[in-house]
C-alpha cells in the first residue's frame, strides 16, 4: 500500500494544475469580452456622430445639387432664345457649381458610413460634374464659343480670347446624349445610397435628388431636336462687328486759330515723325482672335505709300488700344493718313471701319 501514496499525490497535483489553467483561461476570456464590450460602448457614440455628420453634409450637397439641376433644366429649355454671352455665363456657372459640389463630396470619401456608402455618394457628384462639363463642351463646340475668362485666375489673360474648338452637329449630339446617360446613372446610384442609409440602423435621411428631364437628354431623338433648335437660333448666331472708335496723334494736332478745325484735316507742329494710336471695339457676338488693322501714310500730292499692319485679339463686347504705329515725316509736307480694319469674311456692317485724315506738317521757321 505505501507505494501507492506518491501516485495519488501526483494525480492531485496534475488535476490542480489543469484547474488553474482553466480558471486562468476563463479570466482572460472574461477580460477580453469585457474589453470588447467597452470598446463597442465607447465607439458607439463616435459612430453615431460620424453618421449624423455625414447626413448633414450630404444634405447640404444634395440640396445645392438640386438647385443646380433645376437651373440646368431651365437653361436647356430656353437656351435657343438666349444670347451667346448669356448662355456661356450660365453654362460656366453650372460647371463651377457642380465642381464645387464634387469637391464637397470628396471630403466624405474616407467616411465609412454603413459599409462604404460615402464612396458611392461621392461618385454621384463626380458623375454630375463630368456630365455638365461635357454638356458645356458640346454646346461650345457646336456654337463656336469657349468658357469666359475668370478675372484674376491663373492664365486668364491668355484665355480671354481663344479660337474655339468646333465640333459637328452629330458630334455634339453624341456628346450631349452621353452626358445625359451619365446623369441617369448618377440618379440611380443616388437613389440606392439614399434608400440604403434610410434602412440602416442609424436611419440616416437624405433629400431626394434627381436631375429630372436633364437625364432625358440621353435620348438621341430629343437631343437631335434640341441641337437643331440651337443651331438655327438667330440669337445664338455668330456675328462679326469690328469698329474703330478713336484715333490719337502724337504730337497732337494744333488748335485752329479760329477755334474751328476743318474736319478730316490735322495741322501739326514741325516734327520728324508722327505716332498713331487707335481703339478697336468688338461689337459682335464672337471673339476676334486675329483682328488686323492697317495703317497707311501717303505723301501728298503723290508718293509711295508706307503701310503697316497690326494684329490684335479682341474679345466680344470689349475694346482694345492698339500699339502705337510711328511714321517718319518731313516738316512742310502733307500726308494722307488712313486707318482701316481688315474685316472678317462674314462682317456685313462696315460702319466706322475706317478713318482718314490729312496731316499738314507745319514748316516752322
Amino acid at each position: 500500500m505505501p507505494p501507492l501514496i506518491p501516485r495519488r499525490r501526483s494525480r492531485r497535483r496534475s488535476l490542480s494544475g489543469r484547474a488553474v489553467m482553466v480558471v486562468c483561461g476563463l479570466i482572460v476570456t472574461v477580460v477580453l469580452l469585457g474589453g470588447l464590450t467597452q470598446v463597442q460602448k465607447q465607439s458607439g457614440p463616435f459612430t453615431a456622430s460620424t453618421d449624423r455628420s455625414f447626413a448633414r453634409t450630404g444634405t447640404v450637397i444634395s440640396d445645392a445639387s438640386n438647385v443646380t439641376g433645376t437651373n440646368v433644366r431651365h437653361l436647356l429649355a430656353v437656351m435657343r432664345s438666349e444670347s451667346r454671352r448669356s448662355l456661356q455665363e450660365q453654362l460656366d456657372t453650372a460647371v463651377q457649381q457642380v465642381t464645387d459640389q464634387q469637391s464637397e463630396a470628396d471630403t466624405l470619401i474616407g467616411t465609412d458610413v454603413q459599409g462604404g456608402l460615402g464612396a458611392q455618394f461621392r461618385t454621384v457628384f463626380t458623375d454630375r460634374a463630368r456630365a455638365v462639363t461635357e454638356l458645356r463642351t458640346a454646346l461650345d463646340g457646336l456654337l463656336g464659343m469657349h468658357p469666359l475668362a475668370v478675372p484674376g485666375a491663373p492664365g486668364s489673360a491668355s484665355t480671354a480670347v481663344a479660337a474655339p474648338t468646333l465640333v459637328s452637329a452629330s458630334a455634339a449630339i453624341n456628346r450631349i446624349a452621353a452626358a445625359g446617360a451619365v446623369l441617369q446613372t448618377s440618379n440611380t446610384l443616388y437613389r440606392g445610397v439614399r434608400h440604403a442609409l434610410a434602412r440602416s440602423e442609424a436611419h440616416l435621411k437624405l433629400p431626394v435628388s434627381t436631375w429630372a428631364n436633364v437625364s432625358d437628354l440621353s435620348s438621341i431623338s430629343a437631343v437631335t431636336t434640341a441641337v437643331d433648335l440651337v443651331a438655327t437660333s438667330s440669337s445664338l448666331a455668330a456675328t462679326h462687328n469690328l469698329e474703330l472708335r478713336t484715333l490719337q496723334l502724337s504730337p497732337p494736332a494744333l488748335p485752329s486759330p479760329s477755334g474751328a478745325n476743318t474736319p478730316g484735316v490735322s495741322v501739326m507742329s514741325p516734327t520728324g515723325s508722327v505716332s498713331v494710336s487707335v481703339v478697336l471695339a468688338n461689337l459682335g457676338s464672337v471673339d476676334e482672335p486675329g483682328a488686323t488693322v492697317q495703317f497707311s501714310l501717303i505723301p501728298q500730292p503723290g508718293g509711295a505709300a508706307v503701310v503697316k499692319n497690326r494684329r490684335v485679339a479682341v474679345a466680344t463686347g470689349t475694346a482694345v488700344t492698339l500699339g502705337t504705329v510711328t511714321f517718319p515725316v518731313k516738316s512742310g509736307h502733307d500726308y494722307q493718313l488712313s486707318v482701316s480694319v481688315m474685316l472678317p469674311p462674314d462682317q456685313t456692317d462696315v460702319t466706322n471701319t475706317s478713318i482718314s485724315d490729312l496731316l499738314e506738317i507745319d514748316p516752322g521757321t
